[in-house]
């Protein structure tokens, strides 16, 4: 359970640098950066959801909640691992810049992919039940 887990959260990954490419070539010149950055937040929240979708579908046979809300808590450390470590230490972006992402009081609401992520597989499954 925990490797397929992990093997679609390849894919959320793959998808956030996707709409983190297609923000910035596309969306921050024709919207702004607040604009675009709210918009693809929307889009990958909604990624997120269709990739829990496709794991609990296809992959998962028994679970019960708890091991749904541990994928989301390896998903959601994975990413913030991803992002805190791809950014610092190969794109070298400073620290204050990484954490402002995580400012909701600027207007930043990364924040809910990471809540998404976190209860997707629970949320996706508990339609299904």
């Amino acid at each position: 359970m925990v490797q397929k887990s992990l093997e679609v959260w390849l894919f959320v990954a793959l998808a956030a640098m996707m709409n983190g490419m297609f923000r910035s070539l596309f969306l921050v010149p024709r919207l702004g950066d607040h604009a675009a950055h709210v918009l693809s937040v929307l889009m990958l929240m909604i990624f997120v959801l269709l990739f829990s979708s496709v794991l609990v579908d296809r992959f998962l046979r028994e679970y019960v909640n708890a091991d749904l809300f541990l994928i989301g808590f390896l998903w959601v450390t994975m990413s913030v691992s991803v992002d805190f470590l791809f950014e610092y230490f190969v794109m070298d972006v400073p620290w204050r810049v990484i954490l402002h992402d995580y400012d909701l009081f600027s207007g930043r609401i990364w924040l809910l992919v990471l809540a998404t992520e976190f209860i997707g597989p629970w949320f996706m499954a508990s339609n299904r039940r």
